[in-house]
């Protein structure tokens, strides 16, 4: 069970989808461009330059979609930042798609303004008429890096702070209508004092047009990298399903990889054995203790699974609520970041003057009271990490 960083996040639409070298993307798919959107016309050498002056070295990232640079402003020097450039996915892609997918993704970062979101600073066209998000730099590096290349476990402190970071993060992103369906070590960045950022939007959907109360929009297609997607995504009907229960299902993985070095499961179908093991005990459970809650801080019967065995009793509560087989029964992301665990976390990332005020969308249409504790919760500093500062993570 060891950590192997994905090659690449695949969309596989339910219909009309190819498969190739391991990985699978959507075909014959048209979008849109969003409506009143202007493509970029500044070119990206006038405001920003590339010279390795300033930085050891200009590609800190490469996907298969796009390679990440770094480079600083033409105006200030001391202010570097990370390129996203984009390439075409393959010589059939047509120029409209290529245009109409960029603008889709960029339309949702620009309108992010959260502790925990990377902030997206400019859209510029790059060389080869190539598209390019300018964004904030995260020197601290990738979450992989920091799990894969430290000598011993995360500890829980450690752990734990980064877990609530990005718990709030992605309740933000679900408060403003959105869901990233790619969450991963990979794509949460690192600053160096410890303060986690979520980026890569590529295959990110806006569920709700006006949250809270507007309509919630469900997904068709499977998204993301197989080892942190939720169950009902593996469905080999055609299914409809909620992409924020996807994202909570992914936090919950992360944890364990923070915690391990590795993910509970390859894959969260009845290929996999352990996951297998893990929904059989989940069900015997179920038909055992029918009443069972574990929201409930007075709930101590629960799952034995040997993977929730170094936890806190509070702790796995919370984790078995995110990684419920059945997405009908996963709780909320509002809920996780509200729960009883997760508000005695420390967290040490830099507190911000719209930080409660940015927690206001995630209250639930039906459980408004509920949201106030949430709304009061603030982020202080309390320590500060020191393994973001270790040699391995300096770029």
């Amino acid at each position: 069970m060891f950590l192997k960083r994905a090659t690449s996040s695949f969309s596989l639409s339910s219909s009309n989808a190819s498969s190739h070298n391991g990985s699978t993307t959507s075909s014959n798919h048209t979008v849109d461009l969003p409506p009143d959107f202007e493509p970029p016309t500044v070119p990206l050498s006038a405001k920003y330059s590339s010279s390795l002056a300033p930085l050891r070295r200009s590609t800190i990232g490469k996907g298969s979609t796009a390679v990440v640079k770094t480079v600083y402003s033409v105006k200030d020097h001391s202010k570097v930042y990370a390129v996203k450039e984009f390439h075409r996915q393959g010589p059939y892609e047509k120029e409209h798609d290529y245009n109409a997918k960029l603008a889709a993704e960029y339309q949702i970062v620009k309108r992010l303004k959260h502790p925990n979101i990377v902030h997206t600073e400019d859209l510029c066209l790059g060389p080869h008429h190539r598209w390019c998000h300018v964004m904030e730099y995260c020197a601290g590096g990738d979450l992989f890096a920091l799990i894969k290349q430290s000598p011993d476990p995360m500890n829980a402190r450690e752990r734990n702070c980064l877990f609530k970071q990005l718990l709030r993060g992605v309740a933000y992103l679900h408060s403003q209508g959105v869901a990233h369906r790619d969450i991963k070590p990979e794509n949460l960045l690192l600053t160096p004092d410890g303060t986690l950022k979520i980026s890569d939007f590529g295959v990110s959907h806006v569920v709700q047009e006006n949250p809270p109360d507007g309509p919630v929009k469900l997904c068709t297609a499977a998204c993301g990298s197989e080892p942190y997607m939720s169950p009902e995504v593996f469905t080999h009907e055609v299914v409809l399903y909620d992409a924020r229960a996807l994202d909570v299902w992914s936090c919950a993985i992360v944890y364990f990889c923070m915690t391990f070095g590795g993910h509970p499961f390859t894959k969260a179908d009845m290929s996999d054995s352990r996951y297998v093991a893990y929904k059989n005990t989940i069900d015997v459970f179920n038909k055992e203790h029918p009443e069972a809650d574990f929201s409930s801080n007075e709930c101590e019967e629960l799952p034995k699974f040997k993977m929730l065995s170094p936890f806190s009793l509070s702790c796995r509560r919370l984790l078995l609520r995110m990684l419920d087989p059945e997405p009908k029964r996963r709780c909320a992301m509002f809920d996780a970041v509200n729960d009883s665990f997760v508000n005695r976390i420390e967290v040490c990332c830099p507190t911000s003057e719209n930080d409660s005020s940015s927690t206001q969308g995630l209250v639930d249409a039906t459980d408004k009271n509920s949201h106030k504790m949430v709304a009061k919760a603030q982020i202080r500093r309390v320590h500060s990490h020191f393994i973001c500062k270790r040699k391995a993570f300096q770029v």
